[in-house]
């Protein structure tokens, strides 16, 4: 009698094998940064493993220089981004703030452009040479000095801040949201003022978010690199990310990658540290609850003219935060060399730099680049974040805890890290598979950094999908990858376009990875704008950043167009 093989469904072991490389790559990348650390020398050249690297860093009074800066620039960064957020939150979420939705649209779309095209903006209102104001105000008053000046470390940390602030406000407001509002109300009974109200009971139970939102800021800071990058570099200003940059990239010598290994060790230290607290703070959110029925109404705070205030701030801060910044780059693009607006720089204002612009050669080529990554990337991240969610959300496989936090570590992690540590491995291997310079380079890092992103929204969407029509599926002898690929993903849907289209536009705007490892091959467009821009042709940078603008406002306005409709499907149901 022949012994029955047992059957074994070959695409769950395909999925197995898609989000077990996954994990192996994210672990490979973060050792590589470790390993990097003990080594000596350039990749291809003889080597030795010391502590050297760790001993140089920290007897190094350029390294504490750093550090404090960083830490200055990070606490700047907090103080402008935490309060605005909150403040919007509120006006939005406890009043009857007019227009709410318009309000929630407006913040939610700037998170999505570029943050380094903000701060070339700021660059050209502030700056102490060319600062489009500074030189206003100086012509105004007859000063001899700059009066304002953006290229300090509180500078940066404001600009830093200011494109932060919506990132906030979504933080805090799903927290405002769902608070209960018994004991404001019991406070508002009892004659108690709304000020008292809003810091004795409200701030108190909206902690644990507020908490986080500080914590997660403090990350995103530590790690930030457009800000620091566009207006700290050029004046000797550096932070965690741009010393790290600019040891791979120095004027002069060899890349100390040794030095930024060490560096990047501490960095991911110091990331998943402070996730700590973080998650501490959100399991301990559950204290802050009240129990109430569900058919219970909040009463919005009446704002009566007080809402001219709050759009008066919203107003404010998109004026700062996003349509001054981008007319000074426009109002660039147009003069020969930066002016204050006149009638004499009008003379002169012409649409040149835009036709040069159209045939630029290496520039069509990076568009193309960037054309690739748009469409490649969201696929790829679709597909392993479905393999990896389907995995942690619907097996009984053993591990797939450890697998879903593997697949979040890129999340706290400086992507920087992620991008320095595919550059060496892509050296080390150059002789076999030429890889460096590549943008397969390109595409692997941002895969890689963003399944953090696609497997927290699929995660949710698969969550919410009952299991009697995969049941169903699997009794007729359907195989995993079938019931995946015709039942599951058509029920989430519209989490994965969700997903798809923020990953495209992350890939559009992306300079932090793309800088690091871009070559005149692989060339996108934010690395285009940042060659220009430190080859000193700023007007071309602008012009280019102008188009890139107009190239991406259509495709932000089909995401919000996408979410609102999702919004509004979702809350019919």
């Amino acid at each position: 009698m022949k012994k029955r093989i047992p059957y074994v469904d070959g695409s769950k072991l395909l999925l197995l094998g898609v989000a077990g490389l996954s994990a192996l790559s994210i672990l490979g990348l973060l050792a590589t940064v470790v390993w990097m650390s003990l080594r000596t020398g350039v990749p291809g050249q003889p080597f030795s493993y010391t502590l050297g690297n760790y001993i140089s860093l920290l007897t190094d009074p350029y390294s504490y220089r750093v550090m404090v800066t960083t830490l200055e620039f990070s606490a700047v960064t907090i103080a402008v981004s935490v309060p605005l957020g909150f403040v919007f939150a509120w006006f939005i979420e406890r009043t009857d703030l007019p227009c709410k939705a318009l309000a929630m649209s407006l913040l939610s779309i700037g998170i999505l452009f570029p943050t380094f095209l903000k701060a070339m903006g700021w660059v050209f209102l502030l700056h102490p040479r060319i600062g489009v104001i500074n030189i206003f105000l100086m012509q105004l008053f007859g000063l001899k000095n700059n009066p304002l000046n953006i290229a300090t470390v509180p500078g940066i940390g404001f600009v830093e801040g200011l494109t932060l602030a919506p990132l906030a406000y979504v933080m805090i407001s799903a927290a405002l949201r769902s608070m209960n509002p018994a004991l404001v109300e019991a406070a508002s009974i009892h004659g108690v003022s709304k000020l008292r109200t809003l810091l004795r009971v409200e701030l108190p139970l909206v902690w644990p978010a507020l908490f986080s939102a500080v914590i997660w800021m403090l990350t995103v800071a530590i790690a930030a690199f457009d800000v620091p990058a566009v207006i700290g570099m050029a004046n000797n200003i550096f932070t965690f990310s741009t010393a790290v940059y600019f040891m791979i990239n120095p004027n002069e010598g060899l890349p100390r990658y040794g030095l930024s290994g060490a560096y990047g060790t501490i960095m991911v230290g110091l990331s998943l540290v402070l996730m700590i607290p973080y998650f501490t703070a959100l399991r301990q959110s559950h204290r802050y609850q009240i129990i109430s029925g569900k058919s219970y109404q909040s009463r919005l705070v009446e704002l009566g003219r007080w809402w001219l205030l709050g759009w008066g701030l919203l107003a404010l801060y998109l004026l700062l935060a996003f349509i001054l910044p981008l007319l000074a780059i426009f109002w660039v693009s147009l003069l020969p060399y930066v002016q204050i607006p006149s009638r004499q720089a009008l003379s002169v204002a012409s649409f040149e730099r835009y036709t040069a612009v159209a045939f630029d050669h290496a520039l069509l080529r990076a568009g193309l680049n960037t054309l690739l990554l748009m469409v490649a990337v969201p696929t790829l991240i679709v597909v392993i974040s479905s393999a990896i969610s389907w995995i942690v959300t619907r097996s009984r496989m053993r591990g797939r805890v450890l697998l879903d936090a593997i697949a979040f570590l890129p999340h706290p992690v400086p992507h920087l890290l992620f991008a320095l540590a595919i550059a060496y491995f892509a050296l080390l291997v150059s002789d076999v598979i030429p890889l460096y310079g590549t943008i397969f380079v390109l595409l692997a890092v941002y895969v890689i950094c963003w399944i953090s992103f696609g497997t927290r929204v699929l995660n949710n969407s698969m969550i919410q999908v009952h299991r009697e029509l995969e049941e169903a599926a699997q009794v007729g002898g359907v195989s995993t990858f079938r019931i995946l690929w015709k039942v599951i993903l058509p029920l989430i849907r519209p989490g994965v376009v969700y997903a798809w289209i923020w990953t495209s536009l992350s890939a559009y705007r992306e300079l932090t990875m793309a800088v690091l490892l871009a070559s005149p091959k692989s060339q996108v467009l934010s690395t285009y704008i940042w060659g220009q821009w430190h080859g000193g042709g700023l007007g071309d940078a602008a012009a280019i950043a102008v188009v890139m603008m107009a190239i991406m406002s259509p495709l932000v306005a089909s995401f919000w167009f996408y979410a609102r409709r999702q919004q509004h499907i979702a809350s019919s149901v």
